[in-house]
């Protein structure tokens, strides 16, 4: 042990995780949004007993193993792609998206021309099906007789397997239909996200990045800490609220032991100089003098005995209070 009683900290605040590949070592995800990080070490312990009243001689540890909490309050496609496991693609023209739409339709009162028109182009070889909203209740739907020859917005009512004549009393419709889309616009960007029954989530390299508040300094030290290999967990919960409550996404992963039987690493980076206002060991710069007529001097401040050292560095002003310019000196 280095030290008896070290120093003191206080966590403020959460991490900024990266997830980096095994074996490229490059970084594949990046969350800097998280409401919680947690770590959690744990071990087993078995109790030796023997001798007279079968008293415990010795308790043996094993079986360490440390887990992983990261919940995001913010959701993106990649981030769920890593912990599904899933395959992630955006859609292109010759590999299109299929989006479902539904919508409702008010149809004119006048009996012709009887056709519907669609806020979106349903899709080659699909069927449109259409049903009847009345006092709130919508009817069973009927389908088109066949499938759609040509993508198009407009569709015959006379072409629905069971529409009945409206004669032109009009009404209201709730109208469902597939559509689809390529290439990204200036108005949409698909991506579409398949979790297969075969596929989970990965191991990768974690590091986390914080900072911890120094009791002594009262500034934060920049805290580390990094899981060589980390085993996400499969599970995830997707719940939408009606209440806009921000939905929080949880990653849960478990640490494995590297060769070299490491589990969990932490690193402090203590600010020392000026960088922590306080020093907490080496000499602490500080500047000795006043910026009117008298030249300012930087010093080194011995944090034991308090002695100053000249670094050689003067910030003289002129008679305006200006800084005077290394070459006028």
């Amino acid at each position: 042990m280095l030290e008896i009683q070290g120093r003191k900290y206080a966590s403020v605040t959460v991490c900024d995780v990266t997830l980096y590949d095994l074996v490229t070592k490059y970084p594949v995800m990046y969350f800097d949004t998280l409401k919680l990080t947690s770590y959690e070490g744990t071990a087993e312990v078995t109790d030796i007993q023997g001798g007279k009243g079968n008293t415990t001689l010795a308790s043996v540890s094993h079986s360490r193993e440390v887990n992983v909490q990261f919940d995001d309050a913010i959701m993106t496609m990649s981030s769920l792609a890593v912990l599904t496991g899933g395959e992630l693609r955006e859609g292109t023209d010759s590999n299109k998206i299929v989006m479902t739409e539904s919508e409702l339709i008010k149809l004119p009162t006048d009996s012709e021309p009887q056709t519907i028109v669609l806020s979106k182009k349903a899709r080659k070889g699909s069927y449109v099906y259409i049903a009847e909203m009345l006092d709130g209740i919508l009817s069973t739907a009927t389908r088109l007789e066949n499938k759609l020859e040509e993508e198009t917005d407009t569709i015959d009512l006379a072409d629905f397997h069971n529409f009945k004549d409206l004669e032109g009393n009009g009404g209201t419709y709730r109208v469902f239909y597939e559509y689809e889309l390529g290439f990204p616009t200036k108005q949409q960007e698909p991506w579409e996200l398949t979790v297969l029954a075969d596929k989970f989530a990965g191991t990768y390299r974690f590091v986390g990045d914080t900072v911890l508040f120094n009791q002594y300094t009262g500034s934060n030290d920049i805290f580390q800490i990094e899981i060589p290999r980390l085993k996400l967990d499969s599970s995830f919960s997707l719940s939408l609220s009606a209440a806009t409550e921000a939905v929080v996404f949880s990653f849960k992963g478990k640490a494995l032991r590297t060769d070299e039987g490491e589990m969990i690493k932490f690193r402090l980076l203590k600010a020392n100089g000026s960088a922590a206002g306080i020093d907490d060991g080496g000499d602490h710069d500080q500047y000795d003098g006043s910026f009117k007529r008298v030249p300012a001097k930087e010093v080194l401040v011995d944090p034991v005995d308090g002695s100053l050292t000249d670094t050689g560095k003067t910030y003289p002003l002129d008679e305006n209070y200006d800084p005077v310019e290394p070459a006028s000196m």
